[in-house]
């Protein structure tokens, strides 16, 4: 395999890596049963929260009570951007740590525009896929100009939100451990984001990579398909005799376009070298050599 074979291999399975750890992200918080009851953002010891229950874990789109078998139940309507603000969600209580009722605003917007950041990053995530797929069908500089931007920017929101969201539960897991309550991070949804942040690094690298490596290559187009054309042209060439008086010798230049192969409908531009030979002056004077460049263009038959 090549070295640009492997980079694109690499670089397109990464970037579905990351485009399905980030729609099971999303959609985890849908339902609170089964095998997602598990994939939540954050567990904490609520008890003495007024109504709240003893032990509440909060998901994508609610916050459910957990109970020791396994359970979750009491949960919250469901609502898009389900905000992490234990003063909202409970209302106030002397009992709740003192964070959450002086510096409301900080939760309730880091866990918010965490969620919005997280679609943000999700919808140009899907145009780098759709770039990066265009790349491989058709490989130039603006296709791959467009995968490499589309690249950083997802990997600068998808980032963002799981610095947002990290930073909005952790200072939550110190609120809860300064009172003596337990609480801790969804392990799997942390998992799940600084998974995508990682696979969408090597994914920008490798597209920046294929960029800075790539070289130029023109094509044309030749309706000719399969024709091949032969021009043949005699150009005679003044070449000084040892008499001094000037004889011409016939050069045949040769003319062939290069019949194609396996049904291309494009063909490279070449360059192709003519050299022509001329007898010297002098017996002991090295024959001269002139070279004339020309391009293997195409003939339309």
């Amino acid at each position: 395999m090549s070295y640009k074979k492997f980079v694109y291999f690499i670089n397109l399975f990464f970037l579905l890596g990351a485009t399905l750890l980030t729609f099971f992200l999303i959609l985890a918080g849908g339902r609170t049963t089964g095998v997602l009851k598990n994939f939540y953002w954050f567990q904490a010891s609520t008890s003495g929260f007024k109504s709240a229950p003893s032990v509440t874990r909060w998901y994508n789109y609610n916050w459910c009570g957990w109970e020791s078998r396994g359970i979750a139940v009491n949960c919250s309507s469901k609502m898009a951007a389900q905000p992490f603000s234990p003063r909202d969600n409970f209302g106030s209580s002397p009992l709740m740590p003192s964070t959450f009722l002086n510096n409301r605003n900080a939760y309730y917007y880091l866990s918010r525009v965490g969620w919005a950041m997280l679609l943000i990053g999700l919808f140009f995530l899907l145009i780098t896929l759709v770039s990066v797929i265009a790349s491989l069908i058709r490989y130039n500089r603006r296709t791959a100009a467009l995968a490499t931007a589309m690249s950083w920017i997802t990997l600068f929101f998808i980032t963002l939100s799981a610095c947002l969201y990290t930073g909005c539960y952790a200072k939550a897991v110190k609120a809860f451990h300064h009172e003596n309550r337990d609480a801790r991070l969804g392990p799997k949804n942390f998992g799940l984001i600084w998974t995508t942040v990682f696979l969408l690094i090597v994914n920008a690298i490798c597209c920046t990579i294929m960029v800075a490596t790539h070289k130029r290559n023109e094509y044309i187009y030749d309706r000719s398909f399969a024709s091949t054309k032969t021009v043949d042209s005699q150009t005679p060439t003044p070449v000084p005799t040892n008499g001094g008086i000037p004889s011409s010798v016939p050069v045949t230049e040769v003319q062939q376009s290069q019949s194609h192969q396996n049904h291309r409908f494009f063909k490279k531009l070449r360059t192709k070298k003519r050299t022509v030979t001329s007898a010297g002056d002098e017996p002991d004077r090295v024959q001269e050599e002139r070279v004339y460049t020309e391009q293997n263009v195409p003939v339309v038959s």
